[in-house]
């Protein structure tokens, strides 16, 4: 009977790890019939549907269609509204060696509050990358704003505080339409809060992945007024940290203005892609994005916006929208009081014969050793499966079928837990093996307050839940032991459902590192009521049947994930072409893959391809296209001082969306379209929608020899090469089409 009930202990905080995974999954969605003050997803895709027909990268005539079409609907709601053109760089969170520029048009709206303190800005980007239509990225964005705006104004409830429609230009390019906007003042606002709404995938949950320092009264907001928060401290630090994905957070966030950054990643497969479009939007996440901003604006927009209680808070997701936010002193009495029922807990062990504290110690190490073998297990299944499946080495994104791989992790990480646990019993004892557990959480989540205490709740919270519960079995009679552990173990359950399947949604390369420690630390705990249940022969059988589901779920998602016209292959090529020497070459930074091997092969680039491509890894020749060369008009040419200063005109000849200046070696300084470049970008500067009249440059370096480069750009699949991929193929969005010289008389 004992052996039942520990089972049923273990199914029942099972279910309760399924039920958080499932509800932090969108649910439901609101049609066009809904009320006018509510948002309604049905409403919002309208707009997708309109902006998102075609690709609108900046420079492009389509992109000049979505801008005037944003404008009469803003116009259309009652908000004054106007166009900031301007040139805007790249911030320096993202600079490169060749730095991104381009002329951008952003659209802003402004809606006046009865006695404003601040700005609420509800933010996204209206342009697209030129491989897809921006369906998801960012036509839901700019539809949540619209849709946000209407319900607003609907509701017929004037807010406090101005409200500004801020949808910026750019953004692929490099974040170009928001830099330019908080360098030219961010009409004349100094204090407010900026909604960002973005996207990185077709699907999933809405996420809270970044904020910035100190959030304590940004997440108060958000815990009270937005519906489905879904965040966590820990992910908003780590994300806050990381560059590598970048949003308009990271050109908004240096210039003082406080900024909630909102992003769905699910679905990841169909971003930059020409299925980017409007039926693969995913209606309930939409809904989520729409709700959070349309509570987000009222709170905010009543709010006093100067003041701000300037300090960080702990927070985590609990079931059905609950976002817990404590003080840091909270986590820390917490850590305290863990450290202590653990200790107590050891004590009792030992002083009771169970085990001895050389045992406690000795599984403890286990446990360390078994985090990262399972991290490294998870990371290394998905290795191999690209060794198998070589078309998955380039990808930044999931497959379109992941799920099976998804399950396959999380198997396999159980079965490294099953393998730990009976490696641990065998070489000490069950006592030994659940004390060294929670004393591995606990030690860890005391550094971790000690050092980043606003990360700590992740393993204190469930650890001092479980220690306790594992106290009060000491004392309570024996029918009732079972059902107290299993109540304090609920936390860990709530925890683990948070970190498996919404986790693993956030990227299969990366998450793992996440997911399989969670499932070790998290799922080691609920383990804890299976003390009396776990088999005493053969036990060996259960990580073995782990091991082996993992595999199969692995090849049944190697079977079921295949390349077809409605789901195809991301390939990555550029026609370049030398003017000086009229040669051409193909070149890929992907290896080749059944469509590009019959152009690329596995050769390095040649001088000069190589210098200006220093990340290809695949070229080969290519017949000389009659593309016309970019040029360069000098317009001064003078030497003071042992410094020579040239100011050049560039321009493009064919219309390129995009023309770089390029050199061996950094000038002394570098002005771009009236815009000083300090410091000056190491290899050049890169500017998205030249005017037609061309860009100014001035350069100013060392007297003597003066060599530049000239670099165009357009889309490959707009260069009229003739080039036709299969239907289950698509252009990446860094294919192009590019004509390079090294400008004559310097």
């Amino acid at each position: 009977m004992r052996k039942i009930s520990g089972l049923l202990a273990f199914l029942v905080l099972l279910t309760v790890v399924v039920v958080t995974a499932w509800d932090r999954q969108p649910h439901g969605y609101r049609t066009e019939s809904a009320p006018a003050a509510e948002f309604s997803a049905g409403r919002a895709m309208r707009t997708v549907a309109d902006i998102a027909q075609r690709p609108h990268p900046v420079g492009t005539a389509e992109h000049d269609r979505v801008r005037d079409y944003l404008v009469k609907q803003l116009r259309t709601l009652g908000l004054d509204t106007e166009v900031q053109t301007g040139v805007g760089r790249a911030p320096a969170a993202i600079e490169r060696d060749v730095l991104s520029m381009g002329r951008v048009a952003n659209i802003i709206a402004r809606l006046p509050g009865t006695q404003s303190t601040g700005t609420v800005f509800l933010t996204a980007h209206y342009d697209s990358v030129p491989s897809g239509p921006g369906a998801n990225d960012d036509g839901v964005g700019v539809a949540a704003v619209l849709e946000t705006v209407r319900a607003l104004r609907a509701s017929a409830h004037p807010l406090r505080n101005d409200v500004v429609v801020l949808l910026t230009d750019g953004e692929e390019a490099g974040l170009l339409g928001a830099e330019a906007f908080v360098t030219a003042g961010k009409d004349g606002r100094d204090t407010g809060v900026v909604i960002n709404h973005e996207a990185r995938g077709a699907g999933g949950p809405l996420l809270l992945w970044r904020t910035s320092r100190p959030d304590g009264a940004l997440i108060r907001t958000v815990a009270d007024a937005a519906p489905r928060p879904n965040t966590d401290s820990v992910a908003t630090m780590v994300a806050s940290a990381r560059t590598a994905s970048s949003t308009d957070y990271s050109a908004f966030d240096p210039s003082g203005l406080r900024v909630l950054d909102w992003a769905y990643v699910g679905r990841s497969a169909y971003y930059h892609n020409r299925l980017d479009d409007p039926a693969h939007v995913d209606l309930p996440t939409v809904q989520e994005l729409g709700d959070n901003s349309l509570g987000l604006v009222a709170a905010f927009g009543g709010q006093d916006l100067t003041a701000d209680d300037a300090v960080d808070r702990t927070y985590f997701q609990l079931p059905f929208g609950i976002l817990v936010v404590l003080p840091v002193w909270v986590i820390i009495a917490l850590a305290v009081a863990t450290v202590l029922a653990v200790a107590g807990i050891i004590r009792h062990l030992i002083r009771a014969g169970d085990t001895s504290l050389a045992r406690v110690f000795g599984a403890a190490a286990t446990v360390l050793v078994a985090a990262p073998i399972a991290a490294g297990a998870a990371y290394g299944l998905w290795e191999v499966i690209k060794l198998i499946r070589p078309d998955y080495a380039p990808l930044v994104v999931d497959p379109y079928r992941p799920e099976f791989y998804y399950l396959a992790i999380l198997v396999l990480s159980t079965g490294v837990l099953a393998a730990w646990y009976l490696l641990a019993r065998r070489l000490f004892d069950t006592a030994a093996a659940a004390a060294g557990l929670l004393g591995t959480s606990t030690v860890i989540g005391a550094v971790c307050t000690a050092l980043l205490p606003t990360t700590a709740h992740l393993l204190i919270v469930p650890a001092c839940a479980a220690a306790l519960g594992v106290a009060a079995t000491f004392v309570l009679p024996d029918r009732w032991r079972l059902p107290v552990l299993t109540v304090f173990l609920t936390p860990a359950a709530v925890f683990l459902g948070t970190a498996t399947w919404p986790l693993l949604q956030t990227g299969i390369t990366t998450a793992p590192f996440l997911v399989a420690p969670a499932v070790l630390l998290f799922g080691g705990l609920l383990a804890l009521t299976l003390t009396r249940t776990w088999p005493t022969h053969r036990a060996w059988t259960i990580p073995v049947t782990a091991f082996v589901l993992a595999i199969a779920l692995a090849a049944v998602g190697l079977a079921v994930d295949r390349s077809d016209d409605t789901h195809p292959l991301g390939s990555q090529l550029v026609y370049a072409l030398d003017a000086d020497n009229n040669a051409a070459q193909w070149l890929s930074r992907d290896a080749p893959n059944r469509w590009t091997h019959t152009l690329v092969d596995k050769t390095t680039p040649t001088t000069p391809f190589a210098q200006l491509w220093s990340n290809a890894v695949s070229s080969g020749p290519a017949a000389t296209q009659p593309l016309s060369p970019p040029t360069a008009e000098i317009l001064s040419d003078t030497t003071e001082s042992n410094q020579r200063t040239v100011h050049l005109r560039l321009r493009s000849t064919r219309d390129a969306t995009g023309i770089a200046l390029r050199y061996d070696s950094a000038p002394s300084s570098l002005t771009v379209a009236g815009r000083d470049l300090t410091p000056v970008p190491a290899k050049g500067v890169l500017f998205n929608a030249p005017p037609p009249e061309g860009i100014d440059v001035q350069v100013t370096s060392p007297a003597g020899p003066l060599p530049l480069h000239l670099v165009d750009y357009t889309w490959l699949s707009d260069a009229g090469l003739a080039l036709s991929p299969p239907p289950d193929v698509f252009l990446r969005q860094d294919s192009t089409a590019a004509v390079f010289r090294t400008i004559p008389g310097l």
